[in-house]
């Protein structure tokens, strides 16, 4: 008798110390969910919106909502000869910003006119002026972007955007 006593308290303890290993392993486990709902809810509400309305900012003042981006069809155009004496080719993609409606619907009308101030431009130009010097794309997008503008007899183009860029 006085085993099975001794086996049952061994039992009985046994059970209130997964019971308590199990309450210990809740309790962690809700802290831990806790702690981390309120980690991010304070890191969000202090950290999140003060970086997402900064950039908000800085996209709005440079661009606004009359602007509409007109995008022309590919181009593949023999570039001048390089010193080497190689024609090298360019395979362009871009975009024209109109300053509103209007100007994108003249933009879309006047492809040709487009189209044939970007062939003329880029057939003057080497590979190394556009890859090896400093600014080589922004100069080439100022580059069309005037070009365009004579051309047309008006600012049709208020940006230059190239989305797609190789020289072979």
């Amino acid at each position: 008798m006085i085993m099975e006593d001794q086996v049952d308290e061994q039992v009985i303890e046994k059970k209130k110390d997964k019971n308590r290993l199990m309450m210990l392993i809740i309790l962690v486990l809700v802290v831990g969910v806790i702690s981390g709902a309120a980690g991010t809810f304070i890191g969000n509400h202090f950290f999140g919106k003060v970086q997402g309305s900064q950039t908000t900012k800085e996209v709005e003042q440079k661009y606004n909502d009359n602007e509409i981006s007109v995008p022309l069809e590919e181009f593949l155009i023999n570039l001048a000869k390089s010193d080497n004496g190689e024609t090298p080719y360019i395979k362009i993609e871009m975009s024209l910003l109109t300053a509103n409606k209007k100007n994108a619907e003249t933009a879309k009308a006047s492809q040709d006119l487009v189209r044939d101030s970007v062939i003329n431009l880029l057939r003057q130009k080497q590979a190394n002026s556009i890859l090896n010097e400093e600014d080589g794309v922004n100069k080439l997008k100022e580059s069309l972007k005037k070009q365009i503008n004579e051309d047309y007899g008006s600012e049709l183009a208020r940006e230059v955007f190239i989305t797609n860029l190789v020289i072979q």
